[in-house]
Parts: C-alpha cells; sequence; structure tokens
C-alpha cells in the first residue's frame, strides 16, 4: 500500500485547480462515489470528466454536489490557481 497525501480542492464554487492526469476522489455526504483520473475539464473549472480504474468515463459538474480531492501519489503538491 502506498501513502497519498490528499489536497481537497481549494474552492467550493470550481475545480480550476485539477489538472488533466490528476488522480483523483469524489465524495458527497462524506462518503467516497468516485475515483478515477481526471481525462478532460472546461477552463473555468466547472466541469471533469474522469476515467474509472474499470475504463467508464463520467463528466461532473461542480454543481452535482461532490467534494473532489486530488490524490497526488507522487508527495508533491501541484500550485493552486
Amino acid at each position: 500500500m502506498t501513502l497519498q497525501n490528499i489536497r481537497p480542492s481549494s474552492r467550493a464554487t470550481d475545480w480550476d485547480d485539477v489538472e488533466i492526469g490528476d488522480t483523483v476522489h469524489l465524495r458527497r455526504g462524506g462518503c467516497l462515489e468516485h475515483a478515477g483520473r481526471v481525462d478532460n475539464r472546461t477552463a473555468d473549472g466547472a466541469v471533469v470528466w474522469v476515467v474509472s480504474n474499470a475504463g467508464h468515463r463520467k463528466l461532473f459538474h461542480v454543481a452535482d454536489g461532490f467534494e473532489l480531492s486530488v490524490a497526488d501519489t507522487e508527495g508533491a503538491h501541484h500550485a493552486d490557481n
């Protein structure tokens, strides 16, 4: 098992600090509902497409009520926008 640093999205209204290729966790009500790799995102950070380990691609909008956090498997943090 590897240790991961979890970096919560810095803004509640957008996910503009999320980058393509980031591994993310999406929680709602404190429960992990989805996890995967960011395949694409909109420039404004309102929408991300996440591909699960099983290969399923799903769209998430910031208004869907999910808390998005980036799992940084290398121990380094991306610069916040």
